[in-house]
C-alpha cells in the first residue's frame, strides 16, 4: 500500500509477520546447480547445497554474504521465463515491467531503486549482465536463444565488483558452454492467441579442445487485443514476431580457455496500448475548439471531451479503436569474447570484451490516448466546412539507435594457503546513442482553444548522447579465524557524459546545443561473514553504490515556443544542466541456514538504505522525466526459503517488504510487499517417462507508478501459473522426448502493470489475460 504518512518500525514489522512464519515452512527453490555443487542422493529428503558466482568467483550460496536469489535452467523452463520481465516479483523486492509503448525494453527496480525512463541519456539503476557483459540498454530476445546455466538476482548496491549502475542491485545471467558431445535439441510451442514457436539448438561436440553451439529461434504470436479502427495498419495488439540466432564457440585447454559468442535478433512487435482511465473534468468543455499550430486551421470538438466519453471502466480492455498505433521494429546484435588463463597456481586472469548495437523504429507511431478522435474543420466564421481531421491527444513515433563497447580485466586468486583471496580489475565502457521522438500532442490552454502540435511543429525529443566510464576495483577476503572472514572492497570510477540537442529534426531549435560533464567517485564495502558451520552463516555489511549524473532531454520547456519573445524557439536550458549523481549506502544483516537435517533452507536479510539524489521517474508539467529525489531512507527485510517435504515434493516461497520515506514533500512515502509461494512435485515415475507438476503463486502489493503522484496506483493482484511436464520419454538409445502443458495467469486476473499521468488524463496498461500452451521438445 502507498501512503503519504510515515510508518513506525513496529507497524512495518507486524504486517508481514504472519507470512514470515509461513515462509519458515516453505522456501525459495529458485536456486541453481553447477558442476562443482555438492552432490546428494536424490532419494534423500533434503535441499541441495549450491554455488554461485556473485563475487566473480565460485562460492557456496550459503556462505556468500549477499542477498541472492538464483534460478537454474530447469527452474527457468518450469516458470516459463521467456524474457527478463518474466522474472518480475520472483525474487523479493524485485519489480520488472515493460514501459509504455515498447515490447522489448524493460524497467528493473530492486529494493525501490530503479527508473522506468526509456531515454538513452538516463541510465538504469539495476545492472543486467550476460556472461559478465554489461547490457546498457535493450536485451531483446536474448533470453530465448541462450542456454542459461543460471540467473542470479543480487539485491542491494553492488558498487565494488559490479559497479556500473548497480545502486539497486544486479541481474547476472550465466550461459552454458557448448557440450562435449554432439547434441541436437528441438522445441516446438503452440498456444492461444496464435502462439507458434520453434527453437533449434545444435552442439558440435568437442574436438581437440574446440566445440561450438548454434541456436535459432523463430516465434510468432497474435497478441490478446484487437484494433477495430478501419484504417489501422496493425489489427493485432500485443502481436510479436521474433527471428533470432546465437553462435557460441569455445576452446578449452588445460589452463587456458576462450569463449566467443555472437547473437542477432530481428523483431517486430505491437505494444499493448494504454487505456484512458481518468480525464480531468476541467478540460472537457465540448465547446472548446482546437487550433492546429502547424496549419493555423481551427477544428471544432474538444479532444479531451471525446476522451472522457471513451474512458473504459470495465477492467481490462480487449478491443480498441486506435488511429495511430503501429509496430516497433528492432535489430539487435552483439559480440562477446571471454578469455581466461590460469597463469600460476591459484591465480587467474580473465578478459571480457564486448561490442553491442541495437536499432529500433516505430514508424507508424504509438497511440497513447486510447482512441481515435476527430474534429470538423472550421472556416473564418467558425462554421464547419464539412472536412474532418484526426486530432490526437498524444501520439508519438520513435527512431532510436545505440552502440556500446566494453572491456574488463579481472585478476583472481589467493595467498597464504587460501587464507587471503582477492579479486581486482579494470573496467572500460563507452556508449553512443541517438533518438528521434516526435510527438503529436494536444494542449488545453484554458484560453478559448486547445493547441494541436503536429509536424512540422511537433513536440518531442531529438538528441544524441554519449557516455564513457572507467573504473579500477579490488576486493580482499581475509579469514581472520576458521569461521570469521572480513571482506573489504573499493572501486574508483570516472564518468564522462554529453548531450547534444539536435536542431535538424527539432522544429523548435535553430542550432545544435551541446553540453558535457564528468564525475568521479570512490565507493567501498565492508563485510563481516561468520560461517558457524556448514549449516549456519551470519553476515553484516556496509556497502555503497554510485551512479553518475545524467542529462535529461525531457526537461525542455517547449511552452516557451508560444512566447513571442523567444522568436519561435523552445527553452533548452534545463536539458543542458545534468542531474546530480546518485549515492546509496546500505546497511544489511543476514543469515543463511540449513535446518531439520537439510530439509529446510532459510535465508533472511534486513536492510537499511541511506539514499542521496536517487533518480525517480515523475510526470512534471507536460512530460515524463527523471528527477533527483533528495534524501530518502528505505527499511525492509526479505525471506528466501525452500522446504523438502518428501524426496518428490519441494515447497517454495519468498517474501520482500520495504518502507521508503522521502525528505522532499513532492515525493510520496511508500511501503510495499511482494511474495511468491509454489511447489515442485515429482508426481510419478512411469516406464515411459517422469511426470512433474510445478505451480507458483505470485502476490503483488499496490504499486504507485509515479513517485510524486499518490493517486496513480495499480491495485494489488495475484497471479497463478503452472506447468505439467512428462519428460524422459525414450526414443531410441540416445533420444528422448518431453511434453509440457503450461498456463499463465490461470485465474484470468485483470491487473495493471504500468500507469502514467499525462497531465490532462491518466492512462494504464493491463497485463495479459489467461494464456496456455504446449511445448514438445526432442533431445538427441
Amino acid at each position: 500500500m502507498n501512503k503519504n504518512n510515515s510508518k513506525t518500525t513496529t507497524n512495518m514489522l507486524i504486517k508481514p509477520l504472519a507470512f514470515s512464519i509461513t515462509c519458515a515452512l516453505s522456501g525459495q527453490a529458485f536456486a541453481t546447480q553447477e558442476q562443482t555443487e555438492i552432490q546428494q542422493d536424490t532419494k534423500e529428503t533434503s535441499v541441495e547445497r549450491i554455488v554461485v558466482t556473485a563475487q566473480k568467483r565460485v562460492t557456496p550460496l550459503q556462505e556468500t554474504p549477499i542477498a541472492i536469489t538464483a534460478f537454474n535452467s530447469d527452474t527457468i523452463e518450469k516458470l516459463g521465463v521467456e524474457d527478463v520481465s518474466d522474472l518480475n516479483n520472483l525474487a523479493p523486492n524485485t519489480l520488472i515491467v515493460a514501459p509504455i509503448g515498447s515490447s522489448y525494453n524493460v524497467g528493473v527496480n530492486i529494493r525501490g531503486l530503479g527508473t522506468a525512463s526509456p531515454s538513452l541519456a538516463i541510465d538504469p539503476k539495476v545492472g543486467i549482465y550476460i556472461d559478465g557483459v554489461y547490457m546498457a540498454r535493450n536485451v531483446g530476445a536474448i533470453l530465448n536463444i541462450i542456454d542459461l546455466e543460471r540467473v542470479e538476482v543480487l539485491r542491494g548496491p553492488q558498487g565494488t565488483l559490479w559497479g556500473k549502475n548497480t545502486t539497486g542491485g544486479a541481474i547476472s545471467m550465466i550461459t552454458k558452454g557448448p557440450s562435449e558431445d554432439f547434441e541436437f535439441r528441438q522445441r516446438f510451442t503452440v498456444g492461444n492467441f496464435g502462439l507458434k514457436s520453434s527453437l533449434t539448438s545444435i552442439d558440435t561436440g568437442e574436438y581437440n579442445g574446440f566445440s561450438g553451439k548454434f541456436t535459432y529461434l523463430k516465434s510468432d504470436e497474435d497478441g490478446w487485443a484487437t484494433n477495430t479502427f478501419a484504417g489501422a495498419k496493425e489489427k493485432d495488439l500485443g502481436a510479436k514476431e521474433t527471428d533470432a540466432y546465437r553462435l557460441a564457440l569455445q576452446y578449452q585447454g588445460d589452463d587456458f580457455s576462450v569463449n566467443y559468442a555472437y547473437d542477432n535478433t530481428d523483431g517486430k512487435a505491437v505494444s499493448i496500448p494504454v487505456q484512458v482511465s481518468n480525464v480531468r473534468e476541467t478540460f472537457t468543455d465540448p465547446t472548446v475548439p482546437t487550433l492546429h499550430m502547424g496549419t493555423g486551421v481551427f477544428y471544432g470538438g474538444n479532444v479531451f471531451a471525446q476522451m472522457a466519453a471513451n474512458e473504459f471502466r470495465g477492467g481490462r480492455q480487449e478491443e480498441f479503436e486506435l488511429d495511430g498505433h503501429g509496430a516497433e521494429f528492432i535489430e539487435i546484435s552483439g559480440h562477446t569474447l571471454n578469455v581466461e588463463w590460469d597463469f600460476a597456481e591459484n591465480h587467474t586472469i580473465r578478459s571480457i570484451t564486448s561490442y553491442r548495437d541495437y536499432y529500433s523504429d516505430i514508424p507508424d507511431g504509438v497511440d497513447s490516448d486510447g482512441g481515435a478522435y476527430f474534429g470538423a474543420e472550421l472556416d473564418d466564421t467558425f462554421q464547419p466546412t464539412g472536412n474532418f481531421a484526426p486530432i490526437p491527444a498524444f501520439h508519438f513515433s520513435n527512431v532510436k539507435s545505440q552502440e556500446q563497447t566494453s572491456q574488463e580485466f579481472q585478476f583472481l586468486g589467493s595467498f597464504l594457503d587460501g587464507q587471503l583471496s582477492y579479486v581486482a580489475g579494470y573496467f572500460y565502457f563507452s556508449e553512443e546513442g541517438e533518438e528521434n521522438n516526435p510527438w503529436e500532442i494536444s494542449i488545453f490552454t484554458g484560453q478559448g482553444a486547445n493547441l494541436f502540435f503536429a509536424p512540422p511543429l511537433g513536440w518531442g525529443g531529438f538528441y544524441k548522447s554519449t557516455s564513457d566510464s572507467e573504473a579500477i576495483f579490488a576486493q580482499l577476503d581475509y579469514s581472520v579465524t576458521d569461521k570469521l572472514s572480513l571482506i573489504l572492497g573499493v572501486r574508483h570510477t570516472k564518468d564522462e557524459k554529453s548531450l547534444t540537442q539536435l536542431a535538424a529534426p527539432d522544429p523548435m531549435l535553430r542550432n545544435d546545443l551541446f553540453a558535457e560533464e564528468d564525475w568521479s567517485k570512490t565507493v567501498g564495502s565492508v563485510i563481516a561473514n561468520y560461517v558457524m558451520d556448514q549449516n549456519t552463516t551470519f553476515y553484516a555489511s556496509v556497502t555503497q553504490g554510485y551512479a553518475a549524473g545524467v542529462f535529461n532531454p525531457g526537461t525542455v520547456d517547449r511552452f516557451a515556443f508560444l512566447n513571442p519573445a523567444n522568436m519561435g524557439q523552445a527553452n533548452f536550458d534545463g536539458s543542458l544542466i545534468p542531474g546530480n549523481p546518485e549515492d546509496t549506502t546500505a546497511y544489511e544483516v543476514g543469515s543463511k541456514m540449513f535446518l531439520l537435517d537439510d530439509r529446510l533452507m532459510l535465508n533472511t536479510a534486513i536492510f537499511y538504505n541511506d539514499n542521496t539524489n536517487l533518480l525517480v521517474t515523475v510526470f512534471d508539467g507536460s512530460i515524463q522525466r527523471a528527477l533527483n529525489s533528495g534524501e530518502s531512507e528505505t527499511l525492509g527485510f526479505e525471506i528466501d526459503a525452500q522446504f523438502a517435504v518428501t524426496p518428490e515434493l519441494l515447497i517454495t516461497g519468498n517474501y520482500g517488504y520495504r518502507d521508503t520515506e522521502y525528505s522532499l514533500d513532492e515525493f510520496t512515502d511508500v511501503d510495499v510487499y511482494s511474495a511468491t509461494l509454489g511447489f515442485d512435485w515429482a508426481l510419478a515415475e512411469f516406464d515411459f517417462g517422469s511426470l512433474n507438476l510445478n505451480v507458483n503463486y505470485v502476490m503483488n502489493d499496490d504499486n504507485q507508478f509515479n513517485n510524486n503522484d499518490p493517486t496513480l496506483v495499480g491495485e494489488a493482484y495475484d497471479l497463478l501459473n503452472a506447468r505439467l511436464t512428462l519428460s524422459d520419454i525414450e526414443i531410441g538409445e540416445r533420444s528422448s522426448l518431453k511434453v509440457a502443458i503450461w498456463g499463465r495467469n490461470i485465474t484470468d486476473e485483470e491487473y495493471v502493470i504500468h500507469g502514467a499521468n499525462f497531465g490532462f488524463f491518466d492512462a494504464q496498461v493491463y497485463g495479459a489475460p489467461a494464456s496456455y500452451g504446449i511445448d514438445v521438445s526432442f533431445n538427441y
